[in-house]
This record gives C-alpha cells, structure tokens and sequence, in this order.
C-alpha cells in the first residue's frame, strides 16, 4: 500500500482560508443573515420613528414637493435619519455588543481574533454603517456592493469590517469567554 488510488486530504478548504484570522471553531456568518439582519434594523428604525411621528417623518423624507418648496426641511429630515442611524447602531453595540437584527440572526462583531469589541470600537462602526441610509445611492451601491464583497471574498468581510478590523461571526460559534459578552 505504499501508493493508494485515492488521497485524503485534511480539513475543510474553506475553514483553512479563513484558519489564519479566526480561532478554531469560529464559523462566520453568511452574506445573506448579515443583510437580512441590516434589513431588520432599517424596519425597526423606520418604524419606531414612524410611530413616534404618525408617519410625517416619512413623509417628509420622500417629500419632493417638500424638497422644492422648502428643502431645509427635508434636509433637517435626512440629518435626523441619520444620527437615530449612528445612534441606534452605537449603542445596541455598546449594549448588546451587536444590533437587534443581528442578535435576532445569531450573529456577533468581533475582533479578527474572536475577542469582543471594546466600547471605542462602537462609534466608528455606527459611522461607517450610517452611509448605507443615504438615499439609493446608500442601498444599491454601496449596500448592494459590500453583499457581494461578504458573498464572494474568502474572508467574509464588507469594507466596514475591514476598516474596523472585525468579523461577523456566528454567535454560538464564538469562545465561551466572548460569548459571554455578548447579548
């Protein structure tokens, strides 16, 4: 038996691209949970500011009757869209280490080595993650082009990710000293 037919070979190819950056054991998570939980957020975001405003916000976002007679507002609108974007993002992270669409989905941010974020993290992140809220341009370029990049890339990271040098890991995956930082 010195030459058999048939060669094993060790261990899963994809595990072994991503070997260098994530502990053993750590699966990250697919491009399709990481869009429906941003998915997620946008609806509770949108909905939380709809209840609160009877649905004028909305209306004045999209208003382009709005836009031309008095612009100013509508601006006003879309710099408040965008800070609850900041806000929401900063501090479900700083609370929960990760968004609601993100715990609904099982998915955690974590350092490339599995370690939690720290609070300072938290801030640039929600930062970064508010262009996705620009309108179209924000959706379908930029949204649509980290999907893919997330999809695609061996390493599973958006250009958020690789700014903040973080993963999307599946939660449950994770050690159990990060796992217990996390909400």
């Amino acid at each position: 038996m010195a030459d058999a037919a048939v060669s094993l070979h060790g261990g899963n190819p994809a595990r072994q691209l991503v070997a260098e950056d994530a502990p053993e054991g750590v699966l990250l998570a697919p491009s399709w949970k990481r869009m429906s939980a941003y998915i997620l957020d946008v609806i509770f975001i949108m909905g939380v500011l709809t209840l609160f405003t009877s649905g004028t916000f909305i209306v004045w976002l999209y208003s382009l009757q709005g836009l031309k007679e008095e612009p100013q507002w509508v601006i006003f609108h879309w710099l408040i869209l965008f800070l609850i974007h900041w806000l929401y993002f900063k501090y479900t992270g700083l609370w929960m280490a990760r968004s609601l669409g993100q715990r609904w989905f099982g998915i955690a941010l974590v350092h490339e080595d599995a370690t939690p974020l720290g609070p300072q993290h938290w801030g640039a992140r929600a930062w970064s993650k508010t262009r996705y809220a620009v309108p179209v341009i924000g959706q379908l370029w930029w949204g649509f082009r980290d999907y893919l990049r997330i999809r695609d890339e061996q390493h599973h990271r958006s250009i958020i990710d690789e700014k903040n040098g973080t993963v999307a890991a599946v939660a449950w995956s994770l050690p159990p000293s990060t796992r217990a930082m996390i909400r």
